[in-house]
């Protein structure tokens, strides 16, 4: 089953040691080799049938879907893909932040949390949906303040 989330307002929190890259235009050899490198993560940590491939990180951002990756010490820890669905909505999906790079236990909250706010500079809503499984993200968008 999937469950629907909403946020609309935020506040801001404290930076750290960790960076955040956009990638909108094109995948660098750097990005490239970072997305296998968490792909890779992802698969050996869950069993997902419909996780993307390297081929399909191309083919989104080849369809105007933008992702960033997060890095924690210069180390690439994590990625999230968004799309815009009209000028006023985007949708938020496949959020990932490793456990096999050491790194603090808050990151996945810190970076979902940076980029919530800085989408929601340029968009009145997001959407997410969420697996129910997947109990690890539903507690970081309900406390980011996410609502269904």
């Amino acid at each position: 089953m999937v469950e629907h989330f909403t946020i609309s307002n935020n506040k801001k929190i404290k930076e750290t040691n960790f960076k955040i890259k956009k990638i909108t235009d094109s995948v660098s050899e750097i990005d490239k080799n970072d997305f296998i490198k968490l792909i890779n993560f992802f698969n050996s940590e869950y069993n997902w049938p419909e996780m993307f491939t390297i081929d399909d990180v191309f083919n989104r951002i080849k369809e105007g879907q933008f992702a960033f990756l997060l890095y924690y010490k210069n180390i690439s820890i994590g990625y999230v893909w968004f799309k815009e669905i009209n000028k006023d909505i985007c949708f938020g999906y496949n959020l990932y932040v490793t456990k096999k790079e050491k790194r603090p236990a808050w990151g996945a909250y810190w970076f979902y949390k940076q980029i919530t706010d800085y989408m929601l500079v340029n968009y009145e809503t997001i959407n997410v949906e969420v697996n129910d499984w997947n109990i690890t993200i539903k507690d970081i968008i309900k406390n980011i303040g996410y609502y269904k």
